[in-house]
């Protein structure tokens, strides 16, 4: 029985709010809700990891390309930053995702049910803060964005096209204009989506936990 089971039981009693609902399965309940959340914060962060794996090995091999370069190929010092910086951003973006959780710090709480459920809305908020935030948002896309910009100069130079061909040359920049397009769109999206998520999941769920903690409270 998850906490949402719970909380039908709870809100189909007329007299008695808690009866039957006892200490040990509010835990076990509240316990299960925390493990599927961490759960699926863990695999957005080895997904993360795995796309800035992938970001760097892109830019390594695209690095490789210009150090070793055909007969006639002429590049610059500049040319060979152009997959440096895709590489960081790369790197940096995992660390970008962290660095709320750094700021944020760990808060202390009790082992009592009280302080269960305290800690869990806690995290709630934590999150909900974090997905309405455009500040995160931004973190969170930008190095992916650069990271496509830095890939697309590369294969630009390791094609001896002039950098000047993104928004000079029609063939390329429309597909310029494209990419950039769709990075901004992506942005736009996974904000919409978050704040959708935090409006219909996050909320009500922290709402109903808060209806259980004042229910507890009043018991007292």
């Amino acid at each position: 029985m998850n906490l949402n089971d719970l909380m039908e039981v709870w809100k189909s009693q007329d007299t008695a709010p808690l009866h039957g609902v006892n200490d040990t399965l509010l835990r076990l309940a509240l316990r299960q809700d925390e493990a599927r959340l961490q759960a699926e914060q863990r695999l957005a962060r080895r997904l993360t990891y795995f796309m800035s794996a992938f970001f760097v090995a892109v830019m390594a091999f695209l690095l490789f390309l210009m150090i070793y370069p055909g007969d006639d190929d002429v590049l610059t010092g500049w040319d060979y930053a152009i997959p440096v910086v895709g590489a960081a951003a790369g790197v940096f973006w995992p660390a970008a995702m962290r660095m709320r959780y750094w700021a944020r710090g760990e808060q202390s709480f009790g082992a009592s049910l009280r302080d269960q459920l305290n800690q869990y809305i806690a995290q709630l908020d934590d999150h909900a803060g974090r997905y309405e935030s455009l500040a995160f948002h931004l973190a969170n896309n930008l190095p992916a964005m650069t990271w496509a910009v830095a890939l697309y100069f590369s294969i630009l130079r390791i094609n001896e096209r002039p950098l000047s061909d993104a928004w000079t040359d029609p063939r390329f920049s429309i597909a310029f204009i494209g990419m950039v397009l769709f990075c901004i769109i992506s942005m736009v999206g996974t904000f919409w989506a978050a704040r959708r998520t935090v409006k219909r999941q996050l909320l009500p769920h922290k709402r109903r936990l808060e209806a259980l903690l004042k229910e507890l409270d009043d018991q007292d």
